[in-house]
């Protein structure tokens, strides 16, 4: 009986030590889990700015939402819908999170925002937009060949994620084109900037990618590698008169194998035997 008594006062202890861990998680969960799309009175990223949410949405409406957001713009929540448009369609990830690690996160953004949002700021305060950001960068051939190579699969990943022409394209002098599967990303540096493109190769929001990704997270340097690779792809190509790769391929094959038909045929007629 008495080990039975200590046995349950060790596990109660370990309960609790468990649960005062969990509730000072929020930090740690914020910074693994929202960093690389949202900031707390820094402006929008990926996604809006948290700075005091909780006051401007329902904690249940809230915990809904982190986990699973998706669910709740399929099924035509208003403000989940608004959201989703309002940020390029781009999906949040689903969370595997319990009720109490969500609310800590929220504890934590209560307890870090302070004043205005950054994104409500004076213009001077605010962070460059685009335009400002493709005018002043400084390419280095070296990054961008290597992005390059990443991209079209020249070269491996470190830790073996896919090259992003398996499901991606863009429109560049290139004819080898890529995948069909998702997104065009010619134009995707002037819609999300450095900061959206590092948090989707950081925490990427798409099922597919995300399992792509899935123990294969990229390097730093790879990650710099790619977001100069499609800075430069925007600058350069985005806008312009896109055209087709396919077509232009298959022109080229067709040439190439009416060619190889005439030759066969001239060396075939040529050395034939004429009947006496």
């Amino acid at each position: 009986m008495k080990r039975l008594t200590l046995f349950s006062l060790f596990m109660w202890l370990l309960f609790q030590g468990f649960s005062i861990h969990a509730q000072g998680t929020g930090e740690e969960l914020f910074n693994s889990t929202c960093k690389a799309c949202h900031t707390i009175n820094g402006g929008k990223l990926i996604g809006p700015d948290l700075a005091g949410i909780n006051e401007k949405r329902d904690q249940d409406w809230l915990i809904s939402f982190i986990r699973a957001s998706q669910k709740m713009v399929s099924a035509g929540d208003p403000l989940a819908v608004a959201l989703f448009e309002e940020y390029n369609k781009i999906p949040m990830p689903d969370n595997n999170l319990g009720d109490d690690e969500i609310l800590s996160i929220l504890s934590y953004i209560e307890e870090t925002s302070s004043g205005t949002p950054a994104a409500e700021a004076p213009p001077e305060q605010q962070l460059p937009d685009t335009a400002t950001q493709v005018a002043t960068l400084s390419y280095s051939s070296d990054l961008l060949k290597r992005g390059k190579a990443l991209f079209y699969g020249y070269e491996k990943f470190a830790n073996g994620a896919s090259s992003c022409n398996a499901c991606h394209y863009i429109q560049d002098a290139s004819l080898i084109g890529g995948g069909k599967l998702s997104f065009d990303l010619t134009a995707s540096y002037g819609r999300l900037g450095e900061a959206g493109i590092q948090a989707i190769l950081t925490n990427p929001p798409f099922p597919a990618m995300n399992t792509a990704f899935r123990n294969k997270n990229l390097t730093d340097e790879e990650k710099e590698a790619i977001t100069a690779m499609l800075h430069f792809t925007n600058d350069r190509f985005a806008g312009k008169p896109q055209t087709s790769k396919d077509g232009l391929l298959f022109f080229m094959l067709s040439l190439v194998l009416a060619m190889f038909l005439l030759v066969h045929l001239y060396v075939l007629y040529d050395n034939r035997k004429l009947p006496s």
